[in-house]
C-alpha cells in the first residue's frame, strides 16, 4: 500500500482541479477512468508510459474515428481525456520511474 501512496500522492491535487467545475457525471466517468488506469499501473508500473500512452492513443483513435465519419469531433477536455491527463501530470510530478532503468 505504500507504494501506492507514493505513486499517486500527486493525483488527489490534480483532481480536485477537475472537481471544482464538473458535473456529478463528470465526476463519475472521471473517477472511472482513474481507477482503471491506477489498477492497471499499479499491476505493471515499469509500463506507466505505455499505459498511458495506450489510453491517449485509444481516445484520440474514437475522436479521428468520428471525425472520418463526418461527425463533428473536435479535441475537447471531457472527463475521460483529463482523468489521463492528470494521471500523467501526477506520475511526471512524482518521477514514477526514476530507479526503474530503461530497458
Amino acid at each position: 500500500m505504500a507504494r501506492q501512496i507514493d505513486i499517486f500522492r500527486k493525483l488527489k491535487g490534480y483532481s480536485h482541479g477537475f472537481y471544482a467545475y464538473a458535473t456529478e457525471e463528470e465526476k463519475k466517468a472521471y473517477d472511472a477512468k482513474i481507477e482503471m488506469l491506477k489498477a492497471k499501473i499499479l499491476a505493471d508500473v515499469e509500463h506507466a508510459p505505455e499505459i498511458i500512452s495506450n489510453a491517449f492513443a485509444a481516445y484520440y483513435a474514437e475522436m479521428y474515428r468520428k471525425q472520418m465519419q463526418g461527425k463533428y469531433a473536435a479535441m475537447k477536455c471531457d472527463a475521460e481525456w483529463k482523468a489521463i491527463d492528470n494521471m500523467l501530470g501526477a506520475l511526471v510530478s512524482v518521477k514514477v520511474l526514476k530507479d526503474i532503468e530503461n530497458k
